[in-house]
């Protein structure tokens, strides 16, 4: 959610609204320390991870904020926040070698950052690439298997269990979590397993349709890990749009990310777009129903202006718990880019402190 591009960005995230974040959860009755999921972009991971001084103004930023970690994203490479992303956060995919350096890099940061216990420690990557040529690519399972061993290895240095947690997502290489663990089921040596994982994103499931169920399912017939599933929303239209909602769509454009559509064309066929332009200069796009768009948003939030709604996540919320699932992380990074019809009256930091109480009760974590 925050810029991370480089030391100083991560250092004034943490000092400004990650500790109005937390000084919120703390208005509201919630007791600290708060899991926080780390990013670092590449040239920040390499540039901290060469400063002991950096390391430390860092382990002291996040004691001041009251925030611990137990996970880190290392999906988006360089900067996140540049004015356009699109399909270039895919790359380097997991064909380059600079994929698997950039993941030790963070996996090592993370060690280094983490509390002293003996909890699971997650780095969520991207789903192998943008499109399918990534996992065609004849270095991909080299470099996926390299990594594995080097985070056996970092797990032996530091007492630890690190799992490295491919994040499926509409129009990746892997869209469906079901799609990825078997894949990894029938890939990857059963002594590297363990360290490969999946990042169960609910936004993205709720977009490519994809059931808690049947992701459960696989996971318990493959013995695939999850490192951590990301309570989101996806947006929805259940109906057909109106004039209203397609010209809060069109708001949408105006940022730096995809956002894929998924619905039923105007003859009533399951059908798919690549990004929100691309779906508006359709003729027919008014005539469209059940519509799935890949953008986050609050997950505190059900209802929004022209009939648009955030999908459901509770509920597969709780089936990841009765599941024995416990590493869970919000993920709303849209937040800086949304349309003001989208966030709380009281702004970022008064929808993120909303989200995560949501999450909260959700979790039954409430400590009040």
């Amino acid at each position: 959610m925050f810029p991370a591009d480089g030391p100083d960005a991560v250092l004034a995230a943490l000092r400004g609204s990650v500790r109005a974040w937390t000084d919120g959860l703390k208005a509201a009755g919630q007791v600290g320390p708060f899991g926080f999921g780390l990013h670092f972009s590449a040239s920040a991971a390499a540039e901290i991870a060469a400063s002991k001084q950096l390391l430390a103004e860092i382990k002291q930023a996040m004691a001041e904020a009251d925030v611990i970690a137990w996970t880190a994203n290392a999906f988006p490479f360089g900067d996140f926040h540049a004015s356009l992303v699109k399909e270039s956060a895919f790359l380097p995919d997991w064909s380059s070698p600079q994929r698997s350096e950039f993941t030790m890099q963070v996996a090592h940061l993370l060690a280094e950052l983490a509390p002293d216990d003996d909890r699971p420690l997650s780095i969520s990557t991207c789903p192998i690439g943008y499109g399918p040529s990534a996992l065609e690519h004849p270095d991909t399972l080299k470099h996926l298997l390299f990594t594995a061993a080097c985070l056996q290895h970092l797990g032996k240095q530091y007492r630890r269990d690190f799992i490295l947690a491919i994040e499926p997502e509409p129009d990746g290489n892997f869209e469906r979590v079901s799609d990825l663990a078997t894949w990894l089921y029938h890939h990857i040596p059963a002594d590297l397993l363990p360290q490969l994982g999946v990042c169960w994103d609910l936004c993205h499931g709720a977009v490519v349709g994809e059931s808690a169920a049947e992701i459960l399912q696989t996971l318990h017939n493959t013995g695939v890990r999850v490192g951590k599933v990301q309570i989101s929303s996806a947006l929805a239209i259940p109906g057909h749009p109106t004039a209203e909602s397609l010209a809060l769509l069109q708001s949408l454009t105006a940022d730096p990310y995809l956002h894929q559509v998924r619905g039923n064309d105007s003859a009533g066929v399951a059908s798919s777009m690549p990004d929100m332009p691309a779906f508006l200069e359709l003729p027919d796009a008014s005539q469209w129903s059940n519509l799935r768009v890949h953008c986050h948003v609050p997950v505190s939030r059900s209802e929004y202006p022209g009939g648009l709604q955030g999908t459901p996540w509770k509920e597969a919320v709780g089936q990841c718990l009765n599941a024995g699932i416990r590493d869970f992380e919000l993920e709303t990074y849209t937040l800086p880019v949304l349309p003001a019809e989208f966030l709380a009256e009281r702004g970022q930091v008064g929808t993120m402190v909303d989200e995560s109480l949501s999450c909260i009760r959700a979790l039954k974590l409430d400590t009040r």
